[in-house]
C-alpha cells in the first residue's frame, strides 16, 4: 500500500533542518522571525491542543529567561528564551505532523535496527498513555479526599500517586511483553505495513531546504556578505 502525503523520511529531514536553522540562529531579530513563522503553524492545531502546548512551554521558557537575566544580560536572556520557545514549538509541530509509526519506519528505512525503531515508537505512544493514567489516578485520589496539589505540605501524600502509577506501569509493561511474544517479536524478515517511496519533488524540497539552511548558516557566520 502506497503511503499518502510525504514520505516519513522527508518529514524527518525537514524537521531536523528546521531545528538546525533555529540552533544556528544568533541574531535575536531572526529568532523573532522564526517565531512568527512557527506560531501560525502551532495554532493551526486544534485550539485546545495549541493552548495546552503553549501552557507546557511557557513555564520552562520563563525559568530560562529568569536564569539568563540573573547569569548574563537581558539581551542574552531574551535570545535564550526565544530559541528555547522556537525549538519546543517546532518539536510539537513535528510530532503532531508525524505519526510514531511513521517515525519508526523512517529510521528502519535508513538502516537502523528494528529494535531501535520499536523502542522509539513505543516510548512515543506510551508517554500520552501514562499521562492519561496519571490523570485518572489523580482524579480517583481527589474523590477520596487526598489533596495532591503541588504544595510542600502535600509531598508525603505523593505516595498515593506514585505507587498506583508504578503499578499501572508494570501492568502496561506486562501487557506489552505478552503482545510482543504472541506476535513473534524476534521473527526475522519483517515487512512494512505501507510502501514508502521518496518522490522526485520531495528530493527537490529536501535539497532546497538544505541549501537554504546552509546559506543562512554561512550568512550568520559572516562568510557571505
Amino acid at each position: 500500500m502506497q503511503a499518502k502525503g510525504f514520505d516519513p523520511r522527508t518529514k524527518l529531514a525537514l524537521g531536523m533542518l528546521g531545528i538546525a536553522a533555529v540552533l544556528v540562529t544568533e541574531d535575536t531579530r531572526f529568532l523573532v522571525g522564526e517565531l512568527c513563522i512557527i506560531l501560525p503553524g502551532l495554532f493551526f492545531l486544534k485550539r485546545t491542543r495549541a493552548m495546552h502546548a503553549v501552557r507546557l512551554i511557557l513555564p520552562l521558557v520563563t525559568i530560562v529567561f529568569v536564569i539568563g537575566v540573573i547569569s548574563f544580560s537581558v539581551e542574552t536572556a531574551v535570545a535564550l528564551a526565544l530559541r528555547l520557545f522556537d525549538l519546543l514549538a517546532l518539536s510539537i509541530l513535528f510530532f503532531q505532523a508525524m505519526d510514531p509509526t511513521e517515525l519508526g519506519d523512517s529510521f528502519r528505512k535508513m538502516g537502523f535496527p528494528y529494535e531501535f525503531s520499536f523502542i522509539l515508537t513505543t516510548s512515543l505512544r506510551y508517554v500520552p498513555l501514562i499521562g492519561k493514567r496519571l490523570r485518572m489516578i489523580i482524579d480517583a485520589q481527589r474523590s477520596r479526599g487526598v489533596d495532591l496539589r503541588p504544595r510542600l505540605r502535600n509531598v508525603p501524600r505523593f505516595t498515593a500517586l506514585l505507587i498506583p502509577l508504578l503499578v499501572q506501569a508494570f501492568i502496561l509493561a506486562e501487557q506489552l511483553a505478552m503482545a510482543m511474544e504472541s506476535r513473534g517479536f524476534a521473527r526475522a524478515g519483517r515487512s512494512f505495513r505501507r510502501e514508502y517511496r521518496i518522490s522526485f519533488r520531495e528530493y527537490i524540497l529536501i535539497a532546497s531546504a538544505l541549501c537554504i539552511v546552509a546559506v543562512f548558516f554561512a550568512w550568520e557566520k559572516g562568510w557571505i556578505k
